[in-house]
């Protein structure tokens, strides 16, 4: 099993976990809600309000990570190097999205600027 792979897949379910979420913490009703659910996302007040805006930034941070996965793969970087890092930002990403949720604002920066640097570290690793 490739561990950095299996945390690209991990990465692409977080945005899903933290909008799930948003909506139960929210009272997302399925009749009510479903037609029209960006309008009752972007109406969300609290802890629902921000488990939304994590899924936000899940998305956001997705796309680089996965990429850099891939390219420090193809570079033929240490694998186990690569599957240190990859979890690493997996563990970060999951304790950004709590603080997040529970308004832990420095906290969440710091734990943001830690994923950022495991996927620049993987960009890194890959072009050198």
């Amino acid at each position: 099993m490739n561990i950095a792979i299996f945390c690209v897949f991990i990465a692409s379910l977080l945005p899903v976990v933290f909008v799930a979420y948003a909506k139960i913490s929210g009272g997302f009703k399925t009749g009510k809600h479903n037609s029209n659910p960006r309008e009752y996302l972007a109406s969300l007040e609290g802890k629902a309000h921000r488990a939304r805006c994590a899924h936000d930034n899940s998305w956001e941070n997705f796309a680089p990570f996965a990429a850099a996965v891939i390219l420090s793969m193809i570079a033929g970087t240490d694998q186990a190097c690569i599957d240190m890092i990859a979890v690493s930002f997996i563990v970060l990403r999951i304790a950004y999205g709590l603080s997040y949720i529970y308004d832990k604002h420095i906290l969440r920066s710091l734990l943001y600027f830690g994923g950022i640097a495991c996927t620049a570290s993987l960009f890194l690793m890959a072009a050198f």
